[in-house]
C-alpha cells in the first residue's frame, strides 16, 4: 500500500522546509519538539555537523504544516554507514518494531534478485506460465504471458490498488494467488505503470515456488540473519483469522501469511527503524554487508534505476519495486509505505534517510514530507 502526494499541499511542506534550512545555516538555535530519551547522536563523518542537522530535523517537524506529523516515530540519518541523526518521538525506541507497509515490496524484490543470482529463477523474461505452473489452468493466455520483469516494474496489467491505498479485491479469498490469476489483467501487460499490490504478492509466491522454501525461511538465510535483523520468534498470523491482529500487535517480529502459508508480499512486515536503515546501507554499498556480497551489485543498480515513468506517486519513475526520484539534484531511490514509512537512499552522497510512523486510519500523512526533508534539509547539509 502506498499513498499519493495529492493528499498534502506540497507548497506548504516546501515552505516549512525553506524556513528550517535557514535555521540550519545559522546554527539551528530554534526550539524543536523534544525527542525521547532513546535519541542519540553518534560520531558522523567529519564533514557533517550532527548536532546542527539533528536539531534541524526536529525543527522541520516543529514548523511543518503536514497533517499527522505527530505520528512520526523515528527519523534516522546515516552517511557512509555512520549514524548521524537518530531521533525517536512519541516515546518510541530503537528496539520497537512496526508495520513497514509497502517497504515489504522492496524486501520481496530483493529476494527475487537473490534467487535470480543463485539460479533458482532463470531470468526476468520468464512468464507466469512457467513461474507458477500449478495455476496455469486458471490463467488466461494474456495473464500466462506476464513476465517477471513486468511484475517487478508494476507493468503487468493487473488491477491497481484503490485510491485509499488498499489492494484490489482480487487479493483475497481462500487462495490469493488463484484469485489474482483468475481475475487477470485490466490492461495489456507492458502497456504502462499501474501500482498493484497483486504484482508484489505474486512475486512472493514465485520466490516460494522457485526455492521450494517458505518465504521467511529464505529471507532469514539470505538477508535478515546476515544483516543482524532479529526474526525469532516470529509471529505469522493468517491475515483473515480472528485474533490474528492481537497476535500481530503484541509481536516483536511478525510477517503474516495468506491461506496458502505465503508471507504477504506487499505489506505487514514488522521491522525496527534501525532494521530499515540496514537495508538502506546494504543498497548504498552495492549489496555488500561486512565484506559479504548478499545481493548482486548489478541487481541493486537495475532495481533502483528509473525504468518506468509513474506519472504520479512518491517518485517520478519506478524500478523493481523501488521508487526513483531526486534529492537536492542528486539521483535517489526509496522503498516507501503508506503513512510515511520510507528508506530513501542518495548513492552519490552515501546517504540513507529512514523514517517510521504510526499508521493511522483517520490522519492523512505520507512520505512526501520525508522526501522534502531529505531534499531541502538533509542532503544540502551533507553535500
Amino acid at each position: 500500500m502506498v499513498q499519493h502526494r495529492r493528499s498534502m499541499p506540497r507548497v506548504l511542506i516546501v515552505f516549512a522546509a525553506m524556513v528550517v534550512t535557514g535555521a540550519l545555516m545559522v546554527g539551528c538555535n530554534d526550539s524543536a519538539p523534544s525527542p525521547s530519551r532513546g535519541s542519540s547522536l553518534s560520531s558522523p563523518s567529519a564533514t557533517v555537523n550532527a548536532q546542527a542537522l539533528s536539531t534541524a530535523v526536529d525543527t522541520f517537524f516543529d514548523r511543518s504544516f503536514a497533517a499527522g506529523k505527530s505520528n512520526v516515530r523515528a527519523v534516522l540519518v546515516s552517511v557512509d554507514g555512520q549514524p548521524v541523526v537518530n531521533r525517536y518521538y512519541r516515546g518510541s525506541t530503537a528496539s520497537e518494531t512496526a508495520n513497514v507497509a509497502s517497504v515489504t515490496k522492496s524486501v520481496v524484490s530483493t529476494l527475487v534478485g537473490i534467487a535470480l543470482a543463485e539460479g533458482e529463477l532463470d531470468g526476468l523474461d520468464q512468464t507466469l506460465r512457467d513461474l507458477l505452473p500449478d495455476y496455469v489452468r486458471v490463467m488466461s493466455s494474456e495473464t500466462a504471458g506476464i513476465t517477471l520483469r513486468q511484475l517487478l516494474t508494476m507493468t503487468a496489467g493487473l488491477p491497481p490498488d484503490t485510491l485509499d491505498g488498499r489492494a484490489d479485491r482480487s487479493v483475497g479469498g481462500r487462495d490469493w494467488v488463484r484469485s489474482i490469476l483468475t481475475k487477470g489483467t485490466v490492461q495489456p501487460p507492458g502497456q504502462g505503470f499501474a501500482y498493484s499490490s497483486a504484482d508484489s504478492h505474486l512475486l512472493a509466491a514465485i520466490v516460494v515456488e522457485a526455492t521450494g522454501r517458505p518465504l521467511l525461511e529464505y529471507a532469514r538465510e539470505k538477508l535478515f540473519d546476515p544483516l543482524g535483523i532479529v526474526t525469532r520468534p516470529a509471529v505469522q498470523p493468517l491475515v483473515s483469522t480472528e485474533g490474528g491482529h492481537q497476535d500481530y500487535d503484541r509481536a516483536a517480529f511478525a510477517w503474516p501469511i495468506d491461506p496458502q502459508g505465503i508471507n504477504v508480499g506487499f505489506t505487514l512486515l514488522k521491522l525496527t527503524a534501525p532494521d530499515m536503515a540496514k537495508l538502506g546501507s546494504l543498497f548504498v554499498d552495492d549489496g555488500r554487508w561486512n565484506g559479504r556480497q548478499l545481493v548482486p551489485a548489478q541487481w541493486i543498480h537495475e532495481a533502483t534505476s528509473p525504468l518506468v515513468p509513474t506519472g504520479d506517486g512518491p517518485g517520478d519513475h519506478y524500478g523493481y519495486q523501488w521508487w526513483t526520484m531526486s534529492a537536492d539534484g542528486h539521483p535517489a531511490f526509496a522503498a516507501i509505505g503508506i503513512g510515511g514509512q520510507i528508506i530513501e537512499v542518495v548513492p552519490d552522497l552515501r546517504l540513507v534517510v529512514t523514517a517510521s510512523t504510526v499508521i493511522s486510519e483517520d490522519v492523512v500523512f505520507d512520505a512526501a514530507t520525508f522526501e522534502v526533508l531529505t531534499s531541502t534539509v538533509i542532503a544540502p547539509a551533507i553535500s
